[in-house]
């Protein structure tokens, strides 16, 4: 007997409408950065992609900020709410406080990510300048970029004391993996065992789509003159490490 669940009508133009939706995005994005191959070779509008780049780091960390104020402001609330306060009221800014906490830390990783890339493509930049002979001077990406860096310290050392406050875990900024370790085994066994699950699932799509990022890498080598060489080393890189750790996890749990 087949059981599976078939779309409804509603969800089958709401899928094609998002699919219209993405592809028109896309298209503007390629359009506005200038994407296209001439003669082989990947070209773009290198400012405009760095004024993306910009915006997306820009939205990503005022939006960690919402959520760092908004996990504040109701641990703030449940810690002045009286003995005798609504069960149900004082478990909903709880849960607020949590799920507010979980994401800003989730925004602050992303806003890691797309700060280190901003540096990055600026690195990239001054140093396609020397080699073109071309005088050095500080531009307004360099500006940006340095503002940045600052911005990412700031938010290293919030993020955590926010984190210290909340989960009433005493840990540092730059945490050691032991401490990471310890800090996690202070969570209730029902959040534990959901980040147990969602590293797994993380574990498992990785390698289940890194295989595709090889075949991009490729078509990406054939169709024009973009060197590839550093993508697919990164790729291996990462595909060979998430696999060896899990020898770590056999040896521990099915010794003798």
């Amino acid at each position: 007997m087949n059981t599976s669940k078939k779309l409804t009508t509603k969800k089958r133009i709401l899928f094609y409408l998002g699919i219209v939706i993405v592809s028109a995005i896309v298209g503007g994005i390629t359009g506005a950065l200038g994407i296209g191959l001439g003669d082989k070779v990947l070209t773009f509008n290198f400012a405009t992609f760095m004024t993306f780049a910009y915006v997306l780091t820009s939205i990503s960390i005022l939006v960690t900020l919402w959520f760092m104020y908004q996990a504040n402001n109701y641990q703030n609330r449940y810690v002045a709410m009286d003995e005798d306060a609504d069960e149900d009221e004082s478990y909903e800014i709880y849960r607020k406080t949590f799920k507010n906490l979980g994401f800003a830390s989730t925004f602050y990783n992303a806003s890691v990510a797309l700060i280190l890339f901003s540096v990055c493509l600026g690195i990239c930049d001054f140093h396609n300048r020397i080699n073109n002979g071309l005088a050095f001077k500080i531009t307004t990406y360099y500006v940006v970029e340095f503002i940045f860096i600052i911005l990412l310290f700031i938010l290293q050392i919030a993020i955590f004391k926010l984190t210290q406050k909340i989960r009433r875990y005493k840990i540092s900024a730059f945490p050691t993996i032991k401490e990471v370790k310890e800090f996690a085994y202070s969570y209730d066994e029902g959040e534990l065992q959901a980040n147990y699950e969602q590293a797994f699932l993380i574990v498992f799509n990785l390698n289940q789509y890194l295989p595709f990022v090889y075949a991009i890498l490729c078509v990406l080598a054939v169709v024009s003159s973009l060197d590839v060489t550093s993508g697919l080393v990164v790729t291996t890189g990462i595909y060979i490490y998430i696999n060896l750790a899990n020898i770590r996890f056999v040896n521990k749990y099915f010794r003798k």
